[in-house]
């Protein structure tokens, strides 16, 4: 009997932690469509929503980030080739479930990652 309530109470407790998770999102990569403006690599957002778009080049390692709407650009300030870079998409109050740095260029750069509710802090 005691093992039959413990196993109960496991459970309960199970369902009560993944209920009080919040749901991950899809990133949204599938809406970028890359371009050269000027000499410089960009991004437009072809989503029917806002994303917050977070852009780091392995040369410098610095993080640029932004809210871009639906149809607009981000320019990266790279030119075409210059550098290897990675980047993510999220809606706007996600982020990447991953930590946006130097030590997740695999998983980000292959895609590994979901959205899930948060601020940017890169």
């Amino acid at each position: 009997m005691l093992r039959y309530l413990v196993a109960i109470f496991l459970l309960l407790l199970a369902a009560a932690t993944a209920s009080a998770q919040y749901p991950a999102k899809a990133h949204l990569e599938g809406c970028l469509v890359w371009s050269v403006a000027k000499g410089t690599l960009v991004v437009r957002n072809e989503c029917s929503q806002p994303m917050t778009f977070m852009f780091m080049s392995f040369g410098d390692g610095k993080v640029l980030q932004s809210e871009v709407a639906p149809g607009a650009w981000f320019d990266t300030g790279r030119r075409s080739g210059e550098a290897e870079f990675m980047f993510t998409a999220c809606p706007v109050g996600f982020v990447p479930s991953l930590r946006f740095a130097i030590e997740n260029k695999g998983p980000i750069s292959d895609s590994l990652y979901n959205c899930q509710p948060g601020r940017p802090n890169a």
